[in-house]
């Protein structure tokens, strides 16, 4: 009976109370608070984004996503270093991402600065941070996964790689892809070769898993085929167009060729000048086919 009368008593100053009064006894949840940040940013509303994120924070002093949220402001604001201090703060908090595949979003974020200031150093350091928790690449127990699936693409070719691996995770391909992208344009070419391996069956996993949800008497023969295929799928047309696959492939060529394998580029050179899709790696690839050629050095080789 007590309880009742409490209840109905609140109720009455709810109605009698200013709405200003009444909303101090109500908290907004600090992951409403920060999907209203997002939908401000989402219209370039960066002000009132970034009172919605700094509210989430004060709702709840522990969250990288808010942290993260602030970074984006910072940098659409020119403020690079302001961006770099809260993507780090936010993947110093990595054990406490609601998804924790976010943190590795911090992490490509930082390497994006790094890459456009031309720091090449903390730019390969963040990437190689992703890849830390590759299990397919970098875990002990798959070093020896590692030394076949590398052998086997000079021994057999990329048909071969392509059909027997496949790697379902994602988060990895995007660091593999800019690594090796980075030691091409280092001189360290058998370094990138195996990170734009990766970045391809990667994507090409991706793909292909897309194909066979479709159709479940789907297999992998060669790429040629299965290019075939993405011609026909307007899905996979757009996949192939702004997943980078062509660009790695493209640069996988260049560093093959110049690790002594110029029939493995030829294969893909010939595929990707041949493609409607490849854009401008269709014709970088013709220009490659009538004369091989190595874009110039970023910075110099080190020794790993």
């Amino acid at each position: 009976m007590r309880t009742t009368k409490l209840i109905f008593g609140i109720f009455i100053l709810s109605l009698m109370a200013p709405a200003s009064v009444f909303s101090q006894f109500i908290k907004t949840p600090s992951w409403i608070l920060y999907e209203q940040g997002n939908a401000f940013f989402s219209i370039k509303e960066y002000g009132p984004a970034l009172k919605k994120y700094q509210e989430a924070l004060a709702a709840f002093a522990v969250f990288p996503e808010a942290e993260i949220g602030i970074g984006d402001i910072y940098l659409q604001e020119g403020e690079l270093d302001l961006a770099v201090k809260q993507y780090k703060k936010a993947y110093e908090l990595k054990n406490s991402f609601y998804i924790p595949e976010m943190k590795y979003e911090a992490l490509y974020k930082l390497a994006g600065i790094y890459e456009t200031t031309q720091m090449y150093k903390p730019f390969e350091d963040a990437l190689k941070s992703v890849i830390l928790d590759d299990k397919n690449f970098n875990q002990p127990s798959t070093s020896r996964l590692r030394e076949q699936f590398e052998s086997n693409y000079y021994g057999k070719g990329l048909d071969f790689v392509l059909k027997v691996y496949r790697f379902p995770e994602r988060f990895p391909a995007e660091a593999h892809s800019k690594l090796g992208w980075f030691y091409y344009r280092s001189g360290n070419y058998t370094t990138s070769v195996l990170h734009l391996l990766y970045a391809v069956v990667y994507k090409i996993s991706d793909a292909g898993q897309y194909v066979a949800d479709m159709d479940v008497d789907f297999q992998f023969t060669t790429l040629g085929d299965f290019l075939v295929v993405v011609n026909n799928d307007s899905f996979l047309i757009d996949y192939f167009k702004t997943s980078g696959v062509f660009r790695d492939l493209y640069y996988l060529a260049g560093s093959a060729f110049k690790v002594g394998f110029p029939a493995h580029a030829r294969m893909i050179w010939q595929l990707l000048s041949r493609s409607s899709l490849a854009g401008s790696y269709a014709d970088l690839s013709a220009r490659q086919l009538r004369s091989p050629w190595t874009e110039p050095l970023l910075v110099q080789p080190v020794k790993r």
